[in-house]
């Protein structure tokens, strides 16, 4: 017998500064930062495209510069996907950050904006957070989801420290009977690692909450959150399980998961044989170590390069050694020696021999003057 699938509408919340990658936030949205030769999100949208089928609805939630979102977003999906924005408002601002409302509240929107309406009965939602990035993919998620009985799916993970995430208490029917946020006593190791799919029903019924939820004031520092929801919709009736992937869902909203990140990628693209130096770019005397993604327009002469290094378009590097290191578009470097290290866009180093360099967009630093501007 033929499966019936199950429509879905994509909802990815992308309104948030990224404050944890600040320098390199204070120019971009951190889903715009590159790894292994593309920006995060566009390999999540890579991703996504292997998993749905051509015309798929997608909502983007914006707010911090979500000009650029726009964007690159329209132009190279636009074909693909039928693509929406809807703004989140941010609420304030804390030490020149703005503060947004919070995962709830973007989830919401989706109601509020008309892209999954009150009295749509057809269509549920397939929810994904952009600093969450899967080596799996997200076919086998959807799969499950579509094979199951289950009204939605949650992805997890195993964490070691249940105690600083969200996990979820499962039953022998591997049913998830509780969501617990940050527990302070041990519930399980399953953690909820950032991708929600959920059928019309249990759509209707945490979006009906959050609704709700919505309407009640908050305090400056806080946000709407989306675990009440599921917790609520638990206790309605609705019947969610998880789903494990096979390896590891990265975190890259921070320096150390976001250079985990470009090393997974760069793993995985080196296996499947895909040409990794663009054939514009220009290298002369170098030693490069695979796997490393060069750019095009990229120049290097006299310098060793990799393993583990992602380097983006239209960068000049001499006379260096660099590994394990991301550097952004532009940038050059003269006479450095470095390893695990991020480099933004349109920096200038020189005379440099440091590990574990952090450097914004459009700064320099010099051993000559000792000065970083």
């Amino acid at each position: 017998m033929l499966m019936r699938v199950r429509q879905l509408k994509i909802i990815i919340p992308i309104a948030g500064v990224g404050k944890r990658l600040q320098p390199f936030t204070f120019s971009k949205p951190k889903a715009l930062l590159k790894i292994a030769g593309k920006t995060m999100l566009d390999h999540t949208m890579d991703m996504l495209k292997a998993a749905f089928p051509e015309g798929t609805e997608m909502l983007f939630v914006v707010g911090y510069k979500k000009e650029m979102i726009v964007k690159q977003m329209t132009e190279k999906y636009g074909d693909y996907f039928q693509l929406q924005f809807v703004e989140q408002k941010q609420r304030g601002i804390v030490d020149d950050v703005p503060i947004f409302p919070g995962l709830g509240h973007a989830i919401w929107l989706a109601r509020d904006s008309g892209f999954l309406p009150a009295d749509d009965a057809m269509y549920g939602m397939f929810i994904i957070l952009s600093d969450r990035l899967p080596i799996d993919g997200f076919t086998g998620i959807y799969n499950e989801f579509q094979a199951s009985s289950f009204d939605g799916i949650i992805n997890t993970s195993i964490v070691d420290h249940p105690e600083h995430y969200g996990v979820v208490e499962v039953d022998q029917d591997n049913q998830i009977t509780r969501i617990v946020e940050k527990p302070k006593i041990f519930i399980s190791n399953q953690a909820v690692a950032g991708f929600y799919v959920f059928d019309a029903a249990a759509t209707g019924v945490i979006l009906e909450y959050l609704e709700q939820a919505v309407k009640e004031p908050i305090k400056e520092d806080q946000e709407y959150q989306f675990t009440p929801a599921l917790q609520h919709a638990i206790e309605q009736g609705i019947a969610l399980s998880f789903y494990q992937m096979q390896h590891e869902v990265i975190d890259i909203g921070q320096p150390g998961p976001f250079l985990d990140g470009n090393r997974f990628f760069l793993e995985a693209l080196n296996e499947c044989n895909t040409r990794l130096v663009d054939e514009r770019a220009c290298i002369d005397n170098v030693n490069v170590v695979q796997p490393a993604c060069i750019g095009k327009g990229t120049k290097i002469t006299n310098s060793i390069i990799g393993p583990y290094v992602s380097i983006g378009d239209n960068v000049e590097i001499t006379r260096s050694i660099v590994e394990n290191t991301v550097i952004g578009d532009g940038s050059l470097l003269n006479r450095v020696i470095t390893s695990d290290s991020i480099i933004g866009d349109e920096v200038m180093i020189e005379d440099i021999i440091k590990p574990r360099i952090t450097v914004g967009d459009r700064s320099s630093i010099s051993s000559r003057n000792n000065s970083t501007a």
